[in-house]
């Protein structure tokens, strides 16, 4: 295709007469280019040593993947794990524990009043977990630059990690104190 220049419309030279006309314009000069930018040099050596992550990391999810739905298969053929008698409605055990993932806030709930276990202390760790990014703003991703995630992190798994052992094997009849029940006794 060739390129029609632009249309100029001109008004008449003379106010006698008639109507305006239409002459092609000159066109205009084609300005030089700008040199490139340089790219900074964070963005060089990112690029320089990236690796597309189809092949690549794809291909190494699918086979962990793979690893572990083997590894699981074979334990749950191995382990016997034998279930309890089938739930009484008119009996209930003493004491009745919640699972696992719930005994934290289980002993949370025989600590303090229901209204702060329940509400205000979830709400309180769903607020806190949203406001994280903004707390820690440091763009690093190391480590050891990262103290305030990192301690905020630590304590939250070890409450939840020591509240799950204490209601898993320190909690007896009536969820009273029980030191044996560490010993199996």
């Amino acid at each position: 295709m060739s390129e029609t220049p632009p249309i100029e419309v001109t008004p008449p030279a003379a106010p006698s007469g008639g109507a305006a006309t239409a002459t092609p314009a000159a066109p205009a000069a084609p300005r030089p280019a700008a040199p490139p930018r340089p790219a900074p040099a964070s963005l060089k050596k990112d690029a320089d040593s990236s690796i597309p992550s189809y092949p690549a990391l794809v291909y190494r999810e699918f086979i962990a993947s793979l690893v572990v739905g083997v590894v699981l298969t074979v334990i749950s053929l191995v382990v016997m794990s034998p279930l309890q008698q089938q739930a009484d409605p008119s009996m209930t055990p003493n004491p009745s524990k919640a699972p696992w993932y719930f005994l934290g806030l289980q002993e949370l709930l025989s600590r303090v009043p229901p209204i702060t276990a329940g509400v205000a202390f979830p709400t309180f760790v769903i607020a806190g977990l949203i406001a994280m990014p903004y707390l820690d703003r440091n763009p690093s991703r190391q480590p050891r630059d990262r103290k305030v995630g990192i301690i905020i992190f630590t304590g939250f798994v070890v409450f939840s990690v020591a509240f799950a052992l204490i209601g898993t094997f320190f909690r007896g009849l009536e969820w009273r104190w029980f030191w044996l029940g560490i010993l199996g006794k």
